[in-house]
């Protein structure tokens, strides 16, 4: 069995930790790390204890001058040199300078509890309790769990929020005419009970517990400028709009583009950004061929798409005074996105032919007629389909900008994707365990500063946020008492990960 911590409470009323080795005879091996009386003292033993069970600790380079006399035995491995303290300096240092290259540290007017939440959330995501082992584990102190608790409400405020946006929208350098990314997500509880915010709705996991819709707003990069929470029940379309409006109150910036699919854009949302004096561009789905496809296969009957082909179709009825649309849609065909859906066709159809002959049970398949006289291959609709294979439409208000330019923006879109699966993977946004509003608000505060960090820390890095942080993890300070002395001591820094280093933003502080 692989070694393990175990808490044990004592007769004092103390909570003694151990890490048990092996069992022997059903007896269990261990070490004794000491007793706690105090969560803070607790925190500090799980976290030695768990860096016994890593091991992981690095050769040392001593840096002993010749003058200290060290003592017959002293380091011997029956009398180690006693380490009093150490520090993943090389981590905390990197994640310091990417927060405040971020100028997180102004924006929050260098609240050291709000820093300390971001990088335990960057190093190792738990709850907020956890934190207080997670940054031990690395040598740097926290606040208490109390003093934690206090400050949540803090960060829940529409002033410090604002002020978190504004340091990322400025940092961004985003500005009139500036193209962001919106989608959501569900964050999930671990409660049956619902209340005002936390509602049973629909789940892309198909999960029945209450949950949360969070939006979040990034730019082309996939860098998050904005998070929100709303009720688990509103739909997806109602989001993006309150969102939108925030990043303009916290930024001041009217003349903005979103980008989304079209699952965000209701015919209301579309009315509400434009109203507001906004762009938009967003994917269509469509269900007939679109008219200028079917124009240009009229005229060209024997021609077949090409790669990458565009047609425009602009709204006749949305023509402003001057003669310019409103709004235009480009429609582009792409082969490799037609091969994957041939494939598909293909494969349903003779489904449906084995099914329509009786050689296996009717089942859910578009492709068989079961309203004709006798059940039967839709090949009508399966041509249909074929001819609107590889191709995707994308419908802007931008008429300024031409089809390539609309295609790469949406194309953007994987980014923020890609920034949602770091919240829900690296930085485990969920499943979230608070039960008020504002701690909900407080947690997706972290959570967005964490994503911030992390993004700045991947881009100077080359590396996933997971490896850098488990590769800086890794080499240490020591301070050591050797005969009366206090010595400082760190692990050798190959080559290589010194060069990662000297790529990293370094603390002012």
């Amino acid at each position: 069995m692989p070694p393990k911590i175990r808490t044990v409470p004592t007769a004092s009323g103390a909570t003694a930790v151990q890490v048990i080795w092996r069992y022997t005879n059903r007896k269990p091996v261990l070490d004794h790390l000491g007793s706690a009386h105090t969560e803070e003292e607790l925190a500090l033993l799980i976290a030695q204890a768990q860096r016994l069970i890593d091991g992981d600790q690095l050769g040392l380079d001593l840096g002993i001058d010749n003058e200290v006399t060290m003592p017959a035995g002293t380091g011997a491995h029956d009398n180690p040199v006693p380490i009093t303290s150490e520090k993943a300096g090389h981590l905390i240092n990197a994640i310091r300078g990417a927060y405040q290259q971020l100028t997180l540290d102004h924006a929050t007017d260098d609240d050291a509890v709000f820093f300390d939440l971001v990088a335990a959330r960057l190093i190792h995501p738990g709850s907020k309790f956890e934190s207080i082992e997670t940054l031990a584990e690395v040598g740097r102190s926290s606040a208490s769990y109390r003093t934690i608790q206090r400050r949540l409400p803090l960060y829940a405020t529409t002033p410090f929020r604002d002020k978190v946006t504004h340091a990322l929208a400025t940092y961004a350098a985003i500005g009139p005419g500036v193209m962001v990314l919106f989608d959501v997500t569900t964050l999930y509880f671990e409660t049956d009970k619902e209340d005002e915010l936390r509602k049973p709705g629909f789940s892309k996991e198909r999960r029945l517990e209450p949950q949360i819709t969070v939006g979040l707003l990034s730019d082309a990069r996939g860098f998050p400028l904005a998070i929100g929470a709303f009720e688990g029940n509103k739909a997806e379309t109602q989001t993006m709009v309150p969102m939108i409006q925030r990043l303009q109150d916290a930024y001041g910036i009217d003349d903005i583009t979103v980008v989304a699919d079209a699952g965000m854009f209701s015919a209301g949302n579309k009315k509400a950004v434009v109203d507001a004096g906004l762009h938009y561009i967003l994917g269509t789905k469509e269900r007939e061929i679109p008219y200028p496809i079917a124009v240009w296969r009229k005229n060209h009957p024997d021609a077949v798409y090409t790669d990458g082909q565009v047609w425009t179709y602009a709204d006749r009825a949305g023509r402003g005074p001057d003669g310019i649309p409103h709004t235009l849609t480009y429609y582009q065909y792409s082969w490799d996105r037609a091969r994957r859906t041939l494939k598909g066709i293909d494969e349903q159809i003779a489904k449906a032919e084995r099914a329509v002959a009786g050689q296996v049970p009717v089942k859910r398949n578009r492709y068989v007629d079961l309203k004709a006289p006798n059940k039967q291959v839709n090949h009508a609709l399966a041509a249909k389909h074929r001819a609107l294979a590889g191709v995707k439409g994308y419908e802007t208000s931008r008429v300024d900008l031409d089809a390539a330019q609309v295609i790469d923006a949406y194309r953007q879109l994987f980014k923020i994707g890609k920034a949602f699966r770091m919240a829900k993977s690296d930085l485990k946004a969920r499943p979230i365990f608070h039960r008020k509003k504002d701690s909900i608000d407080a947690h997706l505060t972290i959570v967005m500063a964490a994503m911030a960090t992390g993004h700045v820390l991947e881009q100077a890095s080359g590396l996933s946020l997971k490896r850098l942080i488990r590769t800086l993890k890794k080499y240490r300070s020591f301070t050591i008492k050797v005969a009366g002395h206090t010595v400082h001591a760190q692990s050798p820094v190959p080559a290589e990960v010194q060069n990662i280093l000297d790529q990293l933003p370094r603390p002012s502080d």
